[in-house]
């Protein structure tokens, strides 16, 4: 009986999906939304008035969506790391934000975002690396 003598590797690429053109501008506006009723949330439960709530949520919203919306059409085409680094620098910021609208001191909120956005961008590295199209050896 005979043995392969090396491993056989049974290793199958991931299948390419292409993105629904929707998803472009979909996946920004749903998450600008979110952190916008979160922030406005947050924000009027801190003791602000409905108003001024709404207006730091509608301007919370619509930076984090401009972000997202730039981020993803302006990425694809960046190397992984520097993708990573931008897309923890984007949830760092995003979660230090809302820490300091939730009455955190400055440096805890700091502290906080860095150790989000540290995280995320080892996620991301992971994963865009992972994902990485490689030439067929």
């Amino acid at each position: 009986m005979n043995a392969p003598t090396a491993p056989v590797s049974h290793h199958h690429p991931l299948p390419h999906l292409p993105v629904h053109p929707s998803a472009s501008w979909g996946v920004p506006v749903v998450l600008a939304v979110l952190f916008g009723g979160w922030v406005m949330f947050v924000d009027h439960n801190q003791g602000s008035t409905i108003p001024a709530s709404a207006v730091l949520g509608v301007v919370s919203a619509v930076v984090v969506g401009a972000l997202c919306y730039a981020l993803g059409r302006m990425t694809p085409g960046l190397m992984p790391e520097i993708r990573a680094v931008l897309y923890g620098t984007l949830l760092g910021c995003a979660l230090g934000f809302l820490h300091a609208v939730s009455g955190g001191s400055v440096y805890r909120s700091a502290g906080i975002g860095l150790g989000a956005g540290l995280a995320m961008t080892g996620i991301a590295f992971y994963i865009f690396h992972v994902r990485e199209e490689r030439p067929p050896q």
